[in-house]
Protein backbone atom coordinates (compact mmCIF):
# COMPACT_ATOMS: atom_id res chain seq x y z
CA UNK A 1 0.00 0.00 0.00
CA UNK A 2 1.43 3.63 -1.18
CA UNK A 3 2.21 5.73 1.80
CA UNK A 4 1.08 9.21 2.34
CA UNK A 5 3.89 11.00 3.01
CA UNK A 6 3.89 14.92 3.52
CA UNK A 7 7.69 16.00 2.42
CA UNK A 8 7.43 19.79 2.45
CA UNK A 9 10.47 19.93 4.32
CA UNK A 10 13.50 17.28 4.59
CA UNK A 11 16.19 16.29 6.32
CA UNK A 12 18.23 13.52 4.75
CA UNK A 13 21.26 11.90 6.98
CA UNK A 14 23.62 10.04 5.03
CA UNK A 15 25.49 7.52 6.81
CA UNK A 16 28.86 6.44 7.06
CA UNK A 17 27.86 2.79 5.68
CA UNK A 18 26.24 4.81 2.89
CA UNK A 19 29.11 6.99 1.67
CA UNK A 20 32.71 4.48 2.21
CA UNK A 21 33.63 1.41 1.27
CA UNK A 22 34.26 -1.58 3.77
CA UNK A 23 37.63 -0.15 4.14
CA UNK A 24 36.05 3.21 5.09
CA UNK A 25 36.88 5.00 1.79
CA UNK A 26 34.69 7.91 0.73
CA UNK A 27 33.21 6.28 -2.90
CA UNK A 28 32.28 8.91 -4.90
CA UNK A 29 29.95 7.01 -7.51
CA UNK A 30 27.25 6.58 -4.48
CA UNK A 31 27.28 10.40 -3.11
CA UNK A 32 26.92 10.91 -7.24
CA UNK A 33 23.57 8.87 -7.78
CA UNK A 34 22.51 10.07 -4.35
CA UNK A 35 23.33 13.91 -5.18
CA UNK A 36 21.61 13.11 -8.81
CA UNK A 37 18.07 11.94 -6.61
CA UNK A 38 18.15 15.01 -4.50
CA UNK A 39 18.27 17.19 -7.59
CA UNK A 40 15.16 15.85 -8.82
CA UNK A 41 13.30 16.11 -6.08
CA UNK A 42 14.10 19.25 -4.74
CA UNK A 43 11.18 21.21 -6.49
CA UNK A 44 9.33 22.85 -4.43
CA UNK A 45 10.59 21.41 -0.92
CA UNK A 46 13.25 22.53 1.42
CA UNK A 47 16.06 20.35 2.01
CA UNK A 48 18.72 19.44 4.40
CA UNK A 49 21.49 17.00 4.16
CA UNK A 50 23.96 15.58 7.32
CA UNK A 51 26.18 14.14 6.00
CA UNK A 52 29.34 11.77 7.29
CA UNK A 53 32.40 10.83 5.09
CA UNK A 54 34.58 13.99 6.22
CA UNK A 55 37.08 10.96 8.12
CA UNK A 56 36.53 8.86 5.04
CA UNK A 57 37.32 11.52 2.61
CA UNK A 58 40.53 12.14 4.78
CA UNK A 59 41.93 8.57 5.18
CA UNK A 60 42.10 8.88 0.92
CA UNK A 61 43.93 11.48 1.34
CA UNK A 62 46.19 11.01 3.49
CA UNK A 63 46.76 7.45 2.53
CA UNK A 64 45.62 5.84 5.52
CA UNK A 65 43.48 2.38 5.25
CA UNK A 66 41.99 1.72 7.93
CA UNK A 67 40.12 3.73 10.36
CA UNK A 68 42.34 5.70 13.01
CA UNK A 69 41.08 4.72 16.10
CA UNK A 70 42.34 7.59 18.47
CA UNK A 71 40.46 10.96 18.55
CA UNK A 72 43.27 12.95 17.07
CA UNK A 73 43.51 10.63 14.16
CA UNK A 74 39.66 10.93 13.57
CA UNK A 75 39.76 14.83 14.32
CA UNK A 76 42.78 15.06 11.34
CA UNK A 77 41.24 12.69 8.73
CA UNK A 78 37.66 14.87 8.90
CA UNK A 79 39.79 18.06 9.51
CA UNK A 80 41.40 16.86 6.04
CA UNK A 81 38.54 15.42 4.59
CA UNK A 82 35.67 18.38 5.19
CA UNK A 83 36.62 20.16 2.53
CA UNK A 84 37.48 17.41 0.05
CA UNK A 85 34.00 16.25 1.02
CA UNK A 86 32.02 19.46 0.05
CA UNK A 87 34.14 19.70 -2.95
CA UNK A 88 32.65 16.93 -4.37
CA UNK A 89 29.16 17.51 -3.32
CA UNK A 90 29.81 21.33 -5.21
CA UNK A 91 30.92 19.89 -8.33
CA UNK A 92 28.38 17.54 -8.29
CA UNK A 93 25.30 19.34 -7.11
CA UNK A 94 26.59 22.57 -9.97
CA UNK A 95 25.95 19.82 -12.80
CA UNK A 96 22.31 20.05 -12.14
CA UNK A 97 22.50 23.94 -11.38
CA UNK A 98 21.73 23.21 -8.01
CA UNK A 99 23.37 25.88 -5.14
CA UNK A 100 24.91 24.14 -1.74
CA UNK A 101 26.12 25.62 1.50
CA UNK A 102 28.27 23.90 4.28
CA UNK A 103 27.22 24.28 7.52
CA UNK A 104 29.59 22.88 10.46
CA UNK A 105 27.98 23.11 13.59
CA UNK A 106 28.82 21.80 18.11
CA UNK A 107 26.22 20.85 20.13
CA UNK A 108 26.38 24.22 21.35
CA UNK A 109 24.49 25.79 18.26
CA UNK A 110 21.30 23.73 18.87
CA UNK A 111 21.39 24.07 22.88
CA UNK A 112 22.26 27.39 22.96
CA UNK A 113 19.01 29.52 22.22
CA UNK A 114 20.87 32.71 20.92
CA UNK A 115 23.53 30.60 18.65
CA UNK A 116 20.47 28.07 17.70
CA UNK A 117 18.73 31.59 16.55
CA UNK A 118 20.78 32.84 14.62
CA UNK A 119 21.51 28.82 12.53
CA UNK A 120 17.97 28.71 11.88
CA UNK A 121 18.33 32.35 10.34
CA UNK A 122 20.41 30.79 8.15
CA UNK A 123 18.69 27.64 7.45
CA UNK A 124 15.61 29.73 6.85
CA UNK A 125 17.47 32.60 3.94
CA UNK A 126 18.90 29.65 2.34
CA UNK A 127 15.70 27.59 2.09
CA UNK A 128 14.55 31.19 0.35
CA UNK A 129 17.35 30.94 -2.11
CA UNK A 130 16.87 27.79 -3.24
CA UNK A 131 19.98 26.47 -1.72
CA UNK A 132 20.70 23.31 -0.21
CA UNK A 133 22.08 23.16 3.48
CA UNK A 134 24.75 20.40 4.01
CA UNK A 135 25.36 20.34 7.53
CA UNK A 136 27.70 18.23 9.73
CA UNK A 137 29.46 17.93 12.99
CA UNK A 138 32.88 20.20 13.36
CA UNK A 139 34.57 17.22 14.54
CA UNK A 140 38.21 18.89 14.55
CA UNK A 141 36.75 21.07 17.65
CA UNK A 142 34.37 19.18 19.01
CA UNK A 143 34.54 15.86 20.43
CA UNK A 144 31.22 14.70 18.62
CA UNK A 145 31.30 10.72 17.61
CA UNK A 146 34.56 10.89 18.76
CA UNK A 147 33.18 12.06 22.07
CA UNK A 148 30.38 13.64 24.23
CA UNK A 149 28.64 15.96 21.83
CA UNK A 150 25.79 15.02 19.50
CA UNK A 151 26.96 11.46 20.02
CA UNK A 152 26.43 10.55 16.30
CA UNK A 153 24.64 11.98 13.22
CA UNK A 154 21.88 9.80 13.23
CA UNK A 155 20.99 12.41 16.47
CA UNK A 156 22.09 15.49 15.34
CA UNK A 157 19.80 14.99 12.03
CA UNK A 158 17.21 14.21 14.55
CA UNK A 159 17.80 17.01 16.22
CA UNK A 160 17.80 19.44 13.00
CA UNK A 161 14.53 18.26 11.80
CA UNK A 162 13.24 19.42 15.22
CA UNK A 163 14.26 22.76 15.17
CA UNK A 164 13.49 23.39 11.60
CA UNK A 165 10.21 21.57 11.65
CA UNK A 166 10.43 18.78 9.38
CA UNK A 167 8.12 16.45 8.21
CA UNK A 168 10.25 13.95 6.87
CA UNK A 169 13.46 12.49 8.39
CA UNK A 170 15.03 10.38 5.88
CA UNK A 171 18.20 8.08 7.84
CA UNK A 172 20.54 6.05 5.09
CA UNK A 173 22.83 3.57 5.73
CA UNK A 174 23.46 0.11 4.24
CA UNK A 175 20.89 -2.04 5.22
CA UNK A 176 17.05 -2.11 4.01
CA UNK A 177 15.49 -0.76 7.36
CA UNK A 178 15.21 -2.47 10.81
CA UNK A 179 14.52 -5.97 10.82
CA UNK A 180 13.63 -8.00 13.80
CA UNK A 181 16.36 -9.62 14.00
CA UNK A 182 20.63 -9.01 12.62
CA UNK A 183 20.14 -9.23 8.64
CA UNK A 184 22.92 -11.53 8.62
CA UNK A 185 20.04 -13.97 9.39
CA UNK A 186 18.59 -15.55 6.74
CA UNK A 187 15.51 -15.87 8.44
CA UNK A 188 15.48 -11.69 9.32
CA UNK A 189 11.77 -10.09 8.56
CA UNK A 190 11.81 -6.78 7.87
CA UNK A 191 9.77 -4.30 9.35
CA UNK A 192 8.26 -2.11 6.75
CA UNK A 193 6.33 0.22 9.44
CA UNK A 194 6.32 0.81 13.55
CA UNK A 195 3.60 3.01 15.15
CA UNK A 196 5.41 3.25 18.50
CA UNK A 197 9.06 3.15 18.92
CA UNK A 198 8.45 0.94 22.17
CA UNK A 199 11.35 -1.33 24.52
CA UNK A 200 10.49 -4.58 22.12
CA UNK A 201 11.29 -2.08 19.29
CA UNK A 202 14.12 -0.49 20.45
CA UNK A 203 15.65 -3.72 21.55
CA UNK A 204 16.32 -4.70 18.22
CA UNK A 205 18.89 -2.25 17.58
CA UNK A 206 22.10 -3.52 17.39
CA UNK A 207 25.39 -2.56 17.87
CA UNK A 208 27.40 0.16 15.43
CA UNK A 209 29.53 -1.39 13.00
CA UNK A 210 33.29 -0.57 12.61
CA UNK A 211 32.73 2.14 10.51
CA UNK A 212 29.63 3.48 11.65
CA UNK A 213 29.29 4.70 14.92
CA UNK A 214 25.64 4.74 16.27
CA UNK A 215 23.99 1.35 14.71
CA UNK A 216 20.51 0.49 14.70
CA UNK A 217 20.09 1.59 18.38
CA UNK A 218 21.01 5.43 17.36
CA UNK A 219 18.51 5.05 14.23
CA UNK A 220 15.71 4.02 16.21
CA UNK A 221 16.82 6.43 18.68
CA UNK A 222 16.63 9.22 16.44
CA UNK A 223 13.47 7.91 14.86
CA UNK A 224 12.05 8.27 17.80
CA UNK A 225 13.20 11.79 18.83
CA UNK A 226 12.39 12.78 14.93
CA UNK A 227 9.03 11.38 15.81
CA UNK A 228 8.21 13.28 19.23
CA UNK A 229 8.20 16.35 17.23
CA UNK A 230 6.23 15.65 14.73
CA UNK A 231 8.11 14.48 11.48
CA UNK A 232 7.98 11.01 10.25
CA UNK A 233 11.03 9.21 10.33
CA UNK A 234 12.61 6.28 7.81
CA UNK A 235 15.23 4.11 7.78
CA UNK A 236 16.31 2.91 4.49
CA UNK A 237 19.60 2.01 2.23
CA UNK A 238 21.30 4.45 0.67
CA UNK A 239 23.27 2.15 -1.95
CA UNK A 240 19.47 1.33 -3.26
CA UNK A 241 18.86 2.63 -6.75
CA UNK A 242 16.39 5.25 -6.53
CA UNK A 243 16.01 5.46 -3.07
CA UNK A 244 14.94 9.00 -2.17
CA UNK A 245 12.60 9.33 -5.31
CA UNK A 246 10.85 5.76 -3.86
CA UNK A 247 10.35 7.12 -1.08
CA UNK A 248 8.99 10.86 -1.67
CA UNK A 249 6.49 9.22 -4.81
CA UNK A 250 4.75 6.73 -2.02
CA UNK A 251 6.62 3.58 -2.05
CA UNK A 252 7.49 1.34 0.77
CA UNK A 253 11.24 1.89 0.80
CA UNK A 254 12.86 0.98 4.07
CA UNK A 255 10.88 1.16 7.73
CA UNK A 256 8.45 3.87 8.17
CA UNK A 257 8.06 5.36 11.79
CA UNK A 258 5.18 7.15 12.08
CA UNK A 259 5.17 10.88 13.97
CA UNK A 260 3.00 11.16 17.33
CA UNK A 261 1.73 14.72 16.60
Amino acid sequence: MPRNLKSKRIVIKIGTNTLTDKNGLLELDVIRKLVSQIARIKNNKDIVIVTSGAIGAGMKELGIRERPKEVVGQQVCAAVGQGILMANYHTMFSKHKVKIAQILITYNDLANKENYRHLANSLERLFQLGIIPIINENDPVSISEIGPSFGDNDNMSALIAGKIKADLLIILTNVDGLFDKPPKYKDAVLISEVKNINKKIEAMGSRPSNLGIGGMKAKIQAAKKATGDGAAAIIANGRKGNVLIDIINGKSIGTIFYPKK
